[in-house]
């Protein structure tokens, strides 16, 4: 029963024409006492509901302001770090007392041959300064054979982003091991590389055509690669 029930009920029970003394004056005041207590429990047992704060949906007057807020949260996020693929390493020689120093990254695509040779692999790019041997380019791969002696120079299509492709000799090395080469021209390789985010790279591979090694070489730090001396 509602609380606006309870009242009528109570309230119809009272006589309106007047009062013949006070005993119905008393009895007026005792009905309209119970009315107050009923009153008082109805309220207590149906409490008024509270404010509830609500988040605005998309579609409201609010969702604007939070999709922009959000849009400035993520665009002053700063920007993921590039360079995290070179490999560095310095190594120090104990005959001649001087330090061999590497930069090599792995091609962010694979290449799979026929057998013996099957299965995903990728290629290596490497950069090296050595007191002994000089400054080198060396590209090599996991397994397979290069077409590329130690004795006889080889042809290397190599292209630096957007450019055309440029021919680079190279030749095997001395152990006449056949996953490795040695490009030529270290010093325009090198610079090239430096302004470069993405490197190709093409040589014969034998049975297997000429397939196409590329590099993410963006970031490149020449301090890690070689620091100066202090």
């Amino acid at each position: 029963m509602t609380l606006t029930r309870i009242a009528a009920v109570l309230l119809m029970s009272i006589p309106f024409a007047g009062f013949s003394g006070n005993t119905e004056l008393d009895e007026a005041k005792q009905k309209i006492a119970k009315l107050e207590a009923q009153l008082a429990f109805e309220k207590a047992k149906h409490p008024a509901p509270e404010t509830v704060k609500v988040t605005p949906k998309a579609g409201s007057k609010g969702a604007p302001q939070a999709a922009a807020a959000a849009a400035v949260a993520i665009a002053s996020a700063p920007a993921a770090p590039t360079g995290q693929q070179w490999n560095y390493s310095a190594t120090a020689d104990k005959m001649t007392g001087g330090t061999t120093y590497n930069a090599a990254v792995s091609s962010s695509n694979t290449v799979s041959f026929d057998f013996p040779y099957s299965g995903q692999q990728h290629g290596t790019l490497r950069l090296r300064i050595d007191r002994k041997y000089g400054k080198d380019v060396i590209f090599s791969i996991e397994k397979g054979q290069i077409l590329c002696h130690s004795f006889q120079d080889c042809v290397v299509l190599v292209r630096f982003d957007d450019e055309k492709p440029a021919k680079y000799a190279a030749a095997g090395p001395a152990d006449n091991s056949s996953d490795t080469i040695f490009i030529r021209g270290y010093d325009k390789f090198s610079a090239k590389l430096r302004k470069a985010k993405t490197v190709r790279l093409s040589v014969n591979i034998y049975q297997q055509g000429a397939p196409v090694f590329e590099f993410d070489v963006s970031g490149f730090d020449q301090e890690k690669f070689q620091p100066k001396s202090k």
